[in-house]
Order: structure tokens, then C-alpha cells, then sequence
């Protein structure tokens, strides 16, 4: 029986974004300052589907990739009380790593290192931190559109139609020209409305994810929180967002990068519409006064980002 214990780096640094000691960009900016009609702003939530026409699955575990070339695939366990791995690597890339807690609900995983030949590989745990396989895939991944990962509800970036966040992104919206706008709407609105919660920071569990609902009511969250609620409101304004997990300096971290077809200015950051933009909302709400991170901040000069959800 094969055994492993290699799943302690992913592991550990979901865990450590509950530090979130970050570093950040310059906060500011001005909109497109476009003239014209406003944009649509009704929410679009992409709805992921479990067709079963590329399966694989046994007493254990289903892995539905039909729908490679949108960009996600689907798994779900079977096993009761029993915690189920998913390890999803494109051939030479990164090793990215999903947990599966309760049966009989599918996960979807974002496809998000774009096209290539991806590894999947289902595992489930025997004990402590040990896992058997239960099954293996190679999927051959052509995008039809190299953004959709990045439009789609994911496990990460976890949102709905009808949701408090997919309102708000339209009431937050409304009245922008372009995309420019709603962007810098939706953005200042969290890092000026969600202040960090420090006991939150030392105290939340391994394998946290942020629920954008509660994120709202309560007006407080960590970095995860401050990333997922953004690009969850901006992928249901149409806007490609990526959530981003890496090193701040020194310190793990989460932000987002934003994607937009226009020339125009998001925040501190000019981009010609050709390339994603870095965005920190955790480190702008510290900007804007809802909380001091004095003690955290770095000097923001040395993102490395290592995994796109």
C-alpha cells in the first residue's frame, strides 16, 4: 500500500495565511474618467455542471473533467467520515492541493496554470497524515478562453446568484461607465468596509475558507478574507480576478490580480489593458485607517506569488 505524508507544504500554507503579515502597494487612484452610457452591471455567475462526459470514479470518489476547457474540473467523495485529498499539477508546474471534508458534495477546482497536460490524483486518509491513493488522472487541458478560471466559482472563490457579495458587486457597480470604474468601486468599498481581525489572525483553523457572507456582516476578516470577497464581487461583474497566494516579503500571504480590457488607471497601478494587476486589499484597508498593521507591513516591494485560485 502506498503511503504519503507530502502534503504538509500546501497544508501549512493555507494555515499560515492566518498570519497575514503582509506587505502591500500604493493605494489611491483615480476611474477611468470615460464618458458614456453605464456598463451592465447585472451580476453574471458562470455555473459550473457535472455532465458526466469524462469521468472517472469508484466506490470512493468521482473526478468529473468534462468541462476541462472551460477551466475546472469537479470531484466528490464518498467516504464518510473520511478526509479525501484532490493534488492537481500541470506537468512541471506547481502542486496545488484540495481537501475534501464531508461526502456527497463536488468541489471545483479552478484549471488555473492554463493549457497543458494536468496530474489529478485523489487520495484519501488512513491515518494521521497519511494518505492511500484512490485514483489517478492525466488530463489534457486546451482553454477555450484563458480567463474563464478566473470568472468561475471555485472552492477558493466560492459565490452565488443571490448572495449578499453578487448584490453588492451590482449596487457597488452602478453607474460606472467601464470596467475601470466598477473595479475601483468594488475594491475601495473592501478595503474601507472590512477591518483585519488580528484575534481572528492567530486563532482560525487549518483548512479555513471564507464564506464573502459573513465576511460583510461582520465587517471583519484576514487576508484571505479581504482577497476572496473582491474577486468574488469583481468575477460577478464580468471582471477576470485572481485570487493569489504567496510571500509578501517574508510573511505568506493573499491578494488578488484583476484583469481588464480597457487602458485606464485601477488604484496605484497603471496597466495598458495587455496584463494582470496586482491589487493588496488587506494592505490598502491599512492605508485607508480601518486598522493599523503598522507592525506587519512590509515594505511591499517583494510579492512572489505561487499559487492562482
Amino acid at each position: 500500500m502506498l503511503l504519503f505524508a507530502a502534503l504538509v507544504v500546501a497544508a501549512f500554507a493555507l494555515l499560515a495565511l492566518a498570519s497575514c503579515q503582509i506587505g502591500g502597494g500604493a493605494g489611491g487612484g483615480t476611474g477611468s474618467n470615460v464618458e458614456g452610457p453605464p456598463r451592465d452591471t447585472t451580476p453574471v455567475v458562470l455555473q459550473v455542471s457535472q455532465p458526466g462526459v469524462a469521468v472517472v470514479a469508484n466506490d470512493s470518489a468521482v473526478l468529473d473533467y468534462s468541462n476541462a476547457s472551460d477551466g475546472y474540473i469537479c470531484v466528490m467523495s464518498h467516504l464518510q467520515g473520511i478526509i479525501v485529498k484532490v493534488l492537481v499539477e500541470q506537468v512541471g508546474g506547481m502542486q496545488y492541493q484540495y481537501t475534501i471534508y464531508s461526502p456527497g458534495a463536488y468541489i471545483t477546482i479552478p484549471l488555473s496554470e492554463g493549457d497543458g497536460i494536468y496530474s489529478v490524483g485523489v487520495w484519501r486518509n488512513v491515518f494521521d497524515d497519511q494518505y492511500t491513493p484512490v485514483f489517478a488522472q492525466d488530463i489534457e487541458v486546451i482553454l477555450t478562453d484563458g480567463f474563464t478560471p478566473f470568472l468561475y466559482p471555485s472552492e477558493f472563490v466560492n459565490f452565488a446568484l443571490g448572495d449578499t457579495s453578487t448584490n453588492l458587486s451590482q449596487d457597488l457597480a452602478t453607474g460606472s461607465v467601464t470596467d475601470v470604474d466598477a473595479i475601483n468601486n468594488i475594491y475601495r468599498w473592501v478595503s474601507s468596509n472590512v477591518v483585519y481581525d488580528m484575534e481572528k489572525a492567530t486563532t482560525v483553523a487549518p483548512g479555513y475558507l471564507p464564506n464573502n457572507n459573513n465576511t460583510i456582516s461582520t465587517g471583519t476578516g484576514i487576508c484571505f478574507d479581504y482577497a476572496v470577497l473582491a474577486a468574488s464581487m469583481l468575477r460577478a461583474q464580468r471582471v477576470p480576478a485572481k485570487l493569489v497566494i504567496g510571500y509578501a516579503g517574508t510573511a505568506y500571504h493573499a491578494w488578488m490580480e484583476v484583469y481588464s480590457e480597457e487602458t485606464g488607471r485601477v488604484l496605484g497601478y497603471t496597466f495598458d489593458g495587455n496584463r494582470w494587476v496586482l491589487m493588496d486589499p488587506t494592505f490598502d484597508a491599512a492605508a485607508a485607517g480601518t486598522v493599523d498593521l503598522s507592525s506587519v507591513i512590509g515594505d511591499g516591494q517583494h510579492y512572489q506569488a505561487m499559487f492562482y485560485y
